[in-house]
């Protein structure tokens, strides 16, 4: 609570790992975009692996600028949830119904300390950063102000 405001509460979501098994269509992409390899059972389980034995860690300032396939942190300004709106928005008008992002629902979870699965991203050999899941959730927090929780699989 700030000096200013005393009734004002700090916005903490709790960072819970992700379901990997539900971010196999992802990680298939990620395979293909990011790695330039047919995905296979064996590559797409093996980077389920490396995800799952990975740290849940902050993302860092400088890894957060340079992460790759997200609008988190280029196109939303810090205390301007109304961008983070309308690139979900922009971004629904191309997905299928069944696939759409809820907006409203991810924004309540972090305004009411919900759990949010922590974003999932790959680090190649190369250290070029590539997220996997949770761009959403990634340009919230940024709007929001925090800090978001992530895990961060190195592709040696």
């Amino acid at each position: 609570m700030s000096a200013e405001n005393p009734l004002e509460k700090k916005i903490v979501p709790t960072w819970i790992r992700p379901n990997l098994e539900t971010e196999r269509g992802e990680i298939e992409r990620v395979i293909r975009e990011f790695l330039g390899q047919e995905p296979t059972e064996e590559k797409t389980s093996n980077i389920i692996n490396i995800l799952e034995s990975a740290s849940v860690i902050d993302l860092s300032y400088e890894d957060w600028r340079h992460l790759e396939n997200t609008e988190s942190f280029q196109y939303i300004r810090p205390g301007h949830v109304e961008d983070a709106e309308k690139v979900v928005e922009d971004k629904n008008e191309k997905l299928p119904p069944d696939n759409k992002r809820d907006f409203k629902a991810v924004l309540n979870g972090f305004n009411n300390g919900g759990k949010m699965e922590c974003p999932t991203i790959l680090r190649d050999k190369d250290g070029r950063l590539h997220l996997v899941s949770g761009n959403t959730r990634l340009m919230i927090a940024r709007a929001l102000g925090i800090t978001p929780k992530v895990i961060i699989g190195e592709i040696k």
